[in-house]
């Protein structure tokens, strides 16, 4: 298999995904909390800023820029934290994430809002919950009132009114 090379790893704003391993069940309440801290402790290191999150049971949604480190270091240090919680809770060796993930870089601010809210939608359309604030492990709430508030905070974004401003100059 090719390895795929990434045009950019920083500087950008990114709307990352990452699944579960195929040979691994789904994550449960607990342990999206686990995730959820483990990704509040490396927003916390201020490796990046984080816009938007949603934590499914099978794999994670973000929409962040990363600030101290590259993307992959981000997504490497996050996922082998998480994994490595998760893993001695369920007492295998196996790996709990598919090795790489799925990134996008967003250029313009409608695209970033449209992330946003594809984010936060994504209990709903998975029918996991009727509203998206009745879904607990994402920034729903940040956004919106009515919402259960996440462990994780999200960072202010003050973006240009016009949907087609670039958000970084190519």
């Amino acid at each position: 298999m090719t390895r795929v090379r990434r045009i950019a790893t920083r500087d950008r704003f990114f709307f990352v995904t990452t699944n579960l391993a195929r040979t691994q069940r789904k994550l449960d309440g607990h342990e999206c909390d686990i995730v959820m801290a483990a990704l509040n402790a490396q927003r916390a290191q201020s490796a990046f800023w984080l816009f938007a999150h949603v934590i499914m049971p099978d794999h994670i949604h973000l929409l962040l820029r990363p600030w101290k480190l590259d993307l992959t270091s981000v997504m490497t240090k996050f996922k082998g934290a998480a994994g490595t919680r998760i893993l001695s809770g369920r007492k295998i060796q196996d790996p709990l994430w598919q090795p790489r993930y799925f990134d996008n870089i967003i250029r313009h601010v409608r695209d970033f809002w449209k992330k946003v809210e594809y984010i936060h939608n994504n209990p709903v359309e998975a029918r996991m919950v009727a509203r998206p604030g009745d879904w607990r492990w994402s920034s729903y709430a940040a956004y919106f009132k009515g919402g259960a508030p996440s462990p994780v905070p999200v960072d202010p974004v003050d973006l240009p009114a016009d949907g087609d401003a670039m958000l970084w100059n190519p």
